[in-house]
């Protein structure tokens, strides 16, 4: 019998949350939930029977035992949430029974949704993938060449802007970029982005495939 309910509640909440998703957390005493947008809050809080922002897995785990226990987190639990990952690592090492409901990832909803503005669905040999961190550790990993997926789960201002200057060079001026983030998306100037925590910011190549003829 699980005693505690993880669940992703996708990027755009509500528009991604799933009906299993609400019926498992509907069903739950006390929900947790960091989810930092207000409205999204508050539209989950009308289906929970108790909504609490956590301060740190151990709360959550704390209180599981008791049973009726759920967490909710922005996007996928196994994939963009540190908070859903330690719970789970800590039900666990504890021995609690739990279940697992994902949801679309930030990643796979943002890219789904921008398939022509990185370039297409063809010609590509694939699409990179990187957080930021790995960007300020290795910045002659990426290529601009190839569309780019840049992520944080939690990054700071002062990383974002870093990593964009050492990308930047490699982009003509003016280059666009879309930012998705947990209050919504919206189209910028590369080097004019700026991202938060939890933030998904799509770059289309620097050049732009050439448009091949064939003869049939």
């Amino acid at each position: 019998m699980e005693q505690l309910i993880i669940c992703g509640l996708g990027v755009r909440v509500p528009e991604e949350t799933t009906l299993e998703t609400i019926q498992a957390l509907a069903d739950c005493r006390v929900v947790y939930s960091d989810l930092d947008d207000e409205k999204a809050r508050k539209w989950l809080s009308g289906y929970v029977a108790k909504l609490v922002r956590p301060k740190s897995a151990d709360e959550v785990l704390k209180d599981a035992p008791k049973g009726g226990v759920g967490l909710a987190v922005w996007g996928h639990p196994q994939s963009s949430s540190r908070l859903a990952r330690d719970v789970e690592l800590g039900a666990q090492k504890a021995k609690l029974g739990y279940r697992v409901y994902g949801a679309i990832s930030p990643i796979g909803s943002s890219f789904a949704r921008s398939v022509s503005f990185l370039g297409g669905d063809y010609g590509y040999q694939g699409i990179q993938s990187y957080d930021v961190s790995a960007v300020l550790d290795d910045p002659k990993g990426a290529t601009a060449d190839l569309p780019l997926v840049l992520y944080a789960e939690r990054a700071s201002a002062a990383d974002w802007k870093k990593a964009l200057a050492l990308l930047a060079p490699s982009y003509p001026k003016g280059h666009k970029a879309r930012l998705f983030a947990p209050g919504g998306e919206s189209e910028t100037e590369l080097a004019a982005a700026a991202p938060g925590d939890r933030c998904v910011l799509l770059i289309p190549p620097a050049k732009p495939l050439e448009v091949r003829k064939f003869k049939w």
